[in-house]
């Protein structure tokens, strides 16, 4: 419940900015609309990040010292492997299960962070090759790993921090990435001049570049 109010309210209020924003600009600069519709969506996804990775928050969690040591992982790949040994073990033996557990949640930590590798490039130049776009996806994990800690030291969670969500989420950001360079790649090749414009930025400076060539 306070995961979706928290998406309306913050997709209301970045509509709202973005609306005064626009009127009060519109005269010296035509809108493209195309690229607006690409931020909203990434506003959007931000806030569904937000809400399914920090939410929700309880009051009066009391956490202990032995509950924080089974709260923490930093050894890279052990809680993946830790779980993947329980196959057939935990749940009285239900090895289907298990496994469904572990495909949920490590294929969820990469499916979580693939819109970012997909949105990021089209809207921020910078974030164009791999590296930077795998930069932005290692912080932004992280950031929320730190946050989901002090959620854990606060009792207001009873979320883990684990390394390996990290990989995960990174590895999320990549096969993005490599989506957005397909998609693109393709709107080259076919000559897709919405999606070519889309990538370049501004259609404006384009357009003025394009002029000045000829």
């Amino acid at each position: 419940m306070y995961s979706s109010l928290i998406v309306y309210i913050g997709v209301c209020i970045y509509i709202i900015g973005v609306s005064i924003k626009l009127a009060v600009s519109y005269k010296k600069k035509p809108i493209y609309w195309l690229k607006e519709a690409v931020k909203l969506l990434f506003v959007v996804y931000m806030l569904l990040v937000v809400s399914v990775t920090l939410f929700p928050i309880y009051a009066y969690n009391i956490v202990s010292l032995e509950g924080l040591k089974y709260s923490v992982n930093i050894i890279p790949l052990v809680s993946i492997l830790k779980s993947i040994e329980q196959i057939g073990i935990a749940y009285d033996g239900d090895a289907l299960f298990m496994s469904s557990l572990i495909i949920r949640n490590v294929g969820g930590n990469i499916l979580l962070f693939m819109p970012l590798g997909v949105l990021a490039p089209i809207i921020w130049h910078q974030y164009k090759n791999l590296s930077s776009m795998l930069f932005l996806g290692m912080l932004l994990s992280i950031f929320i790993e730190g946050i989901q800690f002090f959620e854990i030291l606060s009792g207001s969670s009873i979320r883990a921090v684990d390394v390996d969500d990290v990989i995960c989420n990174v590895f999320g950001a990549m096969l993005g990435y490599f989506v957005y360079a397909a998609i693109f790649k393709l709107a080259n090749r076919f000559q897709i001049k919405a999606l070519q414009k889309l990538n370049r930025g501004d259609p404006m400076l384009t357009e003025n570049k394009e002029k000045a060539g000829c």
